[in-house]
């Protein structure tokens, strides 16, 4: 009974040793192969490991994941923030003039960028925005993404111009008449004043999280100035600077 009783307690210390010896690591490839063996390099760049003697070297981007002596870990898989190209969408407001009878004009706008260098982008897009006037932005940007991670901070900065959509826009203005050595105002309104619209820069900050490799979404904000221009009768003309807070949240995808 006492062999039987130590035989079994030393079959308790030795069978977890043993079946931990045979665990084998496990890769799982993109393109359906599974490797088993002994995981010899595991980081951000590669993956080698060690099966039958044979040592096999892979590329993270050719990864799917890896299971680690039966503790699954999964490969970082490139995010949308790292590829060649991505497209981005906004929606938001401007806020904070009182320069414009829009407390909180809506804006949207679209852009497509491509990769210059590492994290560094150019784009160009066009969209909508609805100050006293409705307005098309054409613009370019330029935007660096501080890591190649699914989640990162960016700076962003956006130079173009409002194409104006509405040719006029209307005007109140006064005009005096002398009566008893007095100037007196009297409103004469409805004057048509040509739209030519203007230049505006918006840089800004923001964060990005990718939630999958093709798709994600961004806040950001940043400090938006206009620069509108009208002209009207007798070469009159007047120029509206408008400055503002912009705040927007979008989408990424590609």
């Amino acid at each position: 009974m006492k062999k039987i009783l130590i035989m079994f307690l030393l079959g308790l210390f030795l069978a977890p040793a043993f079946a931990q010896k045979n665990k084998k690591d496990i890769v799982y490839l993109k393109s359906g192969g599974i490797i088993k063996g002994q995981l010899l390099t595991y980081d951000a760049e590669i993956v080698k490991i060690n099966s039958a003697g044979n040592e096999w070297v892979f590329k993270v981007a050719d990864i799917d994941s890896v299971s680690r002596s039966s503790t699954f870990a999964k490969i970082p898989r490139e995010s949308n923030l790292n590829k060649d190209y991505f497209f981005n969408t906004s929606m938001g407001v401007l806020v904070g003039s009182s320069a414009n009878n829009q407390k909180a004009p809506f804006s949207f706008m679209t852009a497509m960028n491509y990769k210059v260098i590492d994290k560094l982008y150019l784009g160009a897009g066009l969209g909508a925005e609805f100050l006293d006037e409705t307005y098309m932005p054409v613009f370019g940007q330029i935007q660096y993404k501080f890591r190649d991670t699914k989640f990162t901070p960016f700076v962003n900065f956006q130079l173009g111009y409002l194409v104006s959509i509405e040719d006029t826009r209307h005007s109140q203005s006064a005009v005096y008449y002398d009566y008893s050595s007095s100037y007196y105002p009297y409103p004469q309104s409805n004057e048509q004043l040509n739209n030519k619209g203007g230049l505006f820069i918006n840089p800004s900050i923001g964060f990005q999280h990718s939630s999958s490799d093709n798709f994600g979404w961004f806040f950001s904000f940043g400090y938006r100035h206009h620069q509108l221009n009208y002209s009207g009768k007798d070469g009159y003309k007047l120029e509206t600077n408008i400055s503002r807070l912009s705040l927007n949240i979008g989408f990424i995808f590609n």
